[in-house]
Formats: structure tokens, C-alpha cells, sequence
């Protein structure tokens, strides 16, 4: 087993600060310090550094810029801003640009950092491994046909055994039907998703070899853009179709720790905010009462980041989308909130279905596989919550996730 401190580098352009810092978390961290931009980027070069926390206001060059400045070299660590209350609207505007997953206001209680500080290597310890599991794509993708094809042989053999026995046919009949039907929605779903976006790239790598030579810098680099989008919609794809085959092969796995479920959904929020933009939707984001509790981070990310999705995807233009966090004697409270079509009753029935196609379609003919609403509903089972839906028709959809504190 691994016994050696986590490594957390703190830059601040203060002496003082930097020694209190270190004083202060030695004996759970292996605290490296530095006095500036530049010596920050000296001991990332030489340690291993999980956390980086960097002071706002330094000369020369501010926290998030210094952040923004080693993601291309050092984009593992988990980053956070330490910074005072006047800076926090400043930081909150820019702070996508430096990847900041928190930020700290002056100043910090020692109690306090110090869970901000053991949340952020539990991230760090998620984000290592989920780059592990995308490392293992090809095979995850042959255990998925491997399953396809064990669970087609095991309805043979079940179809031949129900002839012989003669017992309870007519429902094993329906239950063959009903999974021979979710299979090939399945493959419909997924081979109509995933060939759009590659006959794009297609088209679009055949136009740049048939004007070879004649494009200009410009036209290249919209080409490429184009490119690129369509690349992102494939893995946005495939990351769902690897994410529900893992929740169904071996459940959710859940590593609780003390979050902040605002900071969570502020950060959902930003990620999806540029493509809200281009279809003229404003995401409105509330924090509610209520500070931090105990949960599992990636379940909440993917919780908040689907309902969000969905909701920005099937919402018109000139829109708005609310969102909003609260903390209820510990328990999370998250709302998502849109303007458009709403759900039918025949709608409510699927659900939460695997691979399900509802009445709804995206305003913007964004890609769709049926699989959100699925996996939100097994992370919200997974974490002993609820989910309701508030739809009156043709007047949009409500969703409301309600999560315990799992320290109960």
C-alpha cells in the first residue's frame, strides 16, 4: 500500500503566508511552496503534484492566469484560487480559463481547507482513474459485443427451454420481445448517432483534399473546427455508450467524500453555457441555502451535467434555463428547469428506459441516444435519492433531484 503524503503545491508571493501554509498541513501533505508563477512551474517540473493552490493577487501574474498558463504541460493537478471576497466576482467570470476547480476566500479556516483541500485529491484520485478506463476503450468495446452476443445465445436457450417445459410462455415471450425490440433501438440509436457526425468528418476531410493547395489559412482552419465539433460529438457518444455498459456490468461505484454542491453545479453549468449561447438560451444558475455535505462527486457531475444537457437540448431559442442548488438538512436539492416541449404521458412511461425515444427532439438537431434520463436514474438510485418530474403539457419540464447525506 501507498503510504506517501499526497504532494500540494501553494504559491503565494507572501513569505509569511507560505510559511503558515506549510506549518499548518505538513502533517497530513507534502506541502512544496513557491514565491511566484515561475517557481510554481519550477516544482511542477520536478514533483508530483496533485493539488495546486495559487493566491489571486500577485505581481506580475494572477492566479488564474498562472493556472491557465501550465494546463497544456500540467493538466492533471486539481487547481483552486485562494482570494478575497472583493475578487471572487472577477475569479468566477474567468475561472473556466484556468480549469479552477474551487476557489478559497481569505481567510481560510484551517477545518475547512483542509476538506476542501481532501475533496480535491479525491477528484484528482477520479479524474486518474477515469483516464485508466478510457484508456481501456478498445476493450470495453469488445466486452460490450462479447455481451450482446452471450445475451442473444442465453434468449435462444431460454426460448428453447420455455418450448419444452411449456411453463409461463406467453410472459417469456414478451420479455423475449421486449429485449429483442430494446436491441434494436439500440443498434438503430447508435448506428444513426454515430453515423451523422462521421459522414460529416468525412465530407468535410473529402473537401479539403479535392482544394488542396487552394484553401486559405481561414477556410483550413473552419474545416477543422468542423472536424473537431463532429470528433467531440463521437466521443460524447461513445463516453455514454462505455458509461451505461459499466453501470450495467458492474453497478455504480460511488466514493463519497465532503463537496460542495453548489461549486459542482456552478462548474456544470459553464461547461454547457457556450453552446447555450449559440442557440440563444440563457442558463440561470441560483445557489440556494446550505453549505457543504457528503456525496460522491462524480455522481452528482453526471447527475447535474445530463439534466442540464437535456434541458439546453430540447429548449428554444431565446430561452431561459434555471438551475438551482440548495443544501436541506444536508441533503442536496437540485433543480433544472426549462421552457420547452414538456413530456407526454405516454413519455413518462419510458422514462428512465434504456435507449427510450420520446416525443421531444432537440431544436438544434443536436445527437441524441436515448441513455441521460437512464443514467441519471441509476446514479440517483445509487445514492438512496429521488427524482420528480413537474410537467404540465406544452409548458416545459421541471426536474428535481433530492440526494441524502450519505454520512447518515
Amino acid at each position: 500500500m501507498n503510504t506517501e503524503k499526497p504532494h500540494i503545491l501553494y504559491v503565494d508571493d507572501e513569505e509569511f503566508n507560505l510559511a503558515a501554509f506549510k506549518a499548518t498541513f505538513r502533517p497530513y501533505y507534502t506541502v512544496h511552496t513557491a514565491l511566484s508563477a515561475e517557481d510554481g512551474r519550477a516544482v511542477l517540473k520536478t514533483q508530483p503534484i496533485s493539488v495546486i493552490i495559487t493566491d489571486q493577487r500577485m505581481p506580475g501574474t494572477t492566479g488564474v492566469e498562472f493556472l491557465e498558463s501550465i494546463i497544456a504541460e500540467h493538466p492533471d493537478p486539481i487547481r483552486m484560487v485562494l482570494t478575497g471576497y472583493a475578487d471572487i466576482e472577477a475569479i468566477i467570470a474567468s475561472i473556466n480559463k484556468g480549469q479552477v476547480y474551487r476557489y478559497i476566500t481569505k481567510p481560510w479556516n484551517e477545518n475547512e481547507l483542509k476538506m476542501t483541500i481532501d475533496s480535491a485529491l479525491d477528484v484528482a484520485r477520479l479524474k486518474a482513474e477515469n483516464v485508466a478506463l478510457l484508456a481501456h476503450l478498445a476493450r470495453y468495446n469488445k466486452e460490450l459485443e462479447e455481451r450482446v452476443e452471450e445475451r442473444t445465445e442465453q434468449l435462444r436457450f431460454k426460448s428453447e427451454e420455455l418450448e419444452t417445459s411449456n411453463r409461463n410462455i406467453t410472459q417469456q415471450n414478451a420479455l423475449i420481445r421486449q429485449l429483442d425490440k430494446e436491441k434494436s433501438q439500440f443498434i438503430e440509436l447508435a448506428g444513426r448517432d454515430l453515423k451523422r457526425p462521421v459522414e460529416a468528418i468525412h465530407a468535410t476531410a473529402q473537401k479539403c483534399k479535392d482544394k488542396l493547395g487552394k484553401l486559405s489559412v481561414d477556410d483550413l482552419r473552419e474545416h477543422l473546427d468542423g472536424i473537431d465539433t463532429n470528433a467531440q460529438k463521437l466521443r460524447d457518444i461513445v463516453d455514454n455508450l462505455l458509461l451505461i455498459n459499466e453501470l450495467e456490468l458492474r453497478g455504480v461505484q460511488l466514493y463519497p467524500t465532503t463537496l460542495d454542491p453548489a461549486m459542482i453545479a456552478q462548474t456544470v453549468v459553464m461547461t454547457h453555457a457556450p453552446h447555450a449561447r449559440t442557440k440563444s438560451i440563457e442558463i440561470h444558475y441560483e445557489r440556494g441555502p446550505g453549505g457543504m455535505t457528503h456525496n460522491d462527486p462524480t455522481a452528482l457531475t453526471q447527475i447535474a451535467d445530463h439534466l442540464i444537457s437535456n434541458a439546453v437540448k430540447f429548449s428554444p431559442s431565446n430561452s431561459t434555463v434555471h438551475v438551482r442548488t440548495a443544501c436541506v438538512d444536508k441533503a442536496i436539492h437540485l433543480t433544472v428547469t426549462d421552457q420547452g416541449p414538456g413530456f407526454t404521458d405516454e413519455d413518462r412511461e419510458q422514462l428512465f428506459r434504456t435507449f427510450s425515444t420520446l416525443s421531444a427532439k432537440p431544436t438544434a438537431s443536436e445527437l441524441t441516444t436515448g441513455l441521460g434520463l437512464s443514467i441519471v436514474k441509476k446514479y440517483v438510485d445509487a445514492l438512496h435519492g429521488t427524482i420528480t418530474l413537474d410537467s404540465p403539457s406544452g409548458t416545459g419540464a421541471s426536474w428535481t433531484v433530492v440526494l441524502p447525506d450519505l454520512k447518515r
